[in-house]
């Protein structure tokens, strides 16, 4: 047994009749392939289950069987009253799951399952394990620890979940039990080559054109050893507004620049509402960063959001930085 918690998880899924499952704000395919992993196999056990997200899926997950059918809701209208229980994924506050920290909680039966050490343990249930590295490597284990089968659809949507937060396997915490599972996903069936076509593979003109712009506006803080950008609503509306956008360019640019600790890029999303994206390029620990403006994480990639005018926000953020940065 893998996890004493998942005996308990098991025995609550098996007495709901109808269930929730999440994918947070913003999700990344660790989110929605876990929350389409899950959701597969409480449908096989014949109970009903709905997936639900703040927002829509990014198109590059759509590819993932069901995804279309992961419902888009607002939290602050959402009837939860049809529902046993709510799954709680990959999410590390109730804040990450609804997009607003002002959205309390409902009154329902929760199970939080989640890789991030900031998770506060707000769920009835909580099965929070930080040495994994992420929550579709978390749930393979909770798999096997409930004697799942498990077929090639589960098996490409775990994958996609690990590929997704290691970025194929490049960031810290990878080693040989990562190694072991995605190998065993990879023999159940797991579509490797469709993951990577689609996830990484199949980038939009237009995004192509944002990451640039996001390049071009790139500065670098020699005194505190680390790169930011900062992109206006303007510019994010040009572009098209993909919310997946942020990430993927914070993965690609942030932590790759020599003689650097991290990096950081900041996308007005809304009217007075920065989203940052933190990652790390040495040992350095950005969730520290994040927590402190509200945010959290892991040690190599973190986020938060600020709000308030975009230039006031933008400093907000950079005091923050260079507070925990190491000074040269």
């Amino acid at each position: 047994m893998n996890y004493p918690e998942s005996q308990l998880i098991l025995e609550e899924i098996k007495k709901a009749k109808k269930i929730l499952v999440n994918c947070h704000r913003g999700p990344d395919g660790d989110s929605v392939g876990s929350a389409l992993a899950i959701q597969s196999v409480i449908d096989n056990m014949g109970i009903k289950v709905d997936v639900i997200c703040p927002n829509q899926l990014p198109a590059d997950l759509l590819f993932l069987s069901n995804s279309n059918n992961v419902k888009t809701i607002d939290f602050n209208e959402f009837d939860f009253s049809g529902y046993d229980l709510f799954i709680i994924l990959d999410s590390s506050t109730y804040g990450m799951v609804t997009g607003d920290e002002k959205i309390k909680k409902p009154d329902i039966k929760m199970i939080v399952i989640d890789h991030h050490f900031t998770n506060v343990g707000f769920g009835d249930i909580n099965l929070i394990d930080s040495q994994v590295t992420s929550t579709a490597e978390l749930l393979f284990k909770i798999f096997v620890d409930w004697k799942v089968k498990l077929n090639s659809d589960i098996a490409t949507k775990l994958l996609t979940g690990i590929l997704s937060d290691t970025g194929c396997f490049q960031y810290g915490g990878v080693g040989k039990p990562t190694f072991e599972i995605a190998g065993e996903l990879l023999s159940l069936g797991a579509s490797k080559d469709e993951i990577v076509f689609n996830t990484f593979r199949s980038v939009k003109f237009e995004t192509l054109k944002f990451w640039g712009k996001v390049i071009e506006n790139m500065q670098y803080d020699t005194n505190h050893s680390f790169v930011w950008s900062a992109i206006p609503l303007s510019v994010y509306k040009e572009y098209g507004e993909d919310s997946s956008s942020k990430e993927d360019v914070a993965n690609l640019f942030s932590p790759v620049v020599k003689d650097t600790d991290f990096g950081l890029i900041m996308v007005e999303i809304d009217k007075d509402v920065l989203a940052i994206s933190f990652r790390a390029r040495s040992n350095f620990d950005v969730s520290k960063i994040a927590k402190d403006l509200g945010g959290g994480g892991h040690i190599a990639a973190s986020g938060a959001k600020v709000k308030g005018p975009f230039d006031e926000a933008v400093e907000k953020v950079l005091t923050a930085c260079r507070k925990y940065a190491k000074k040269n």
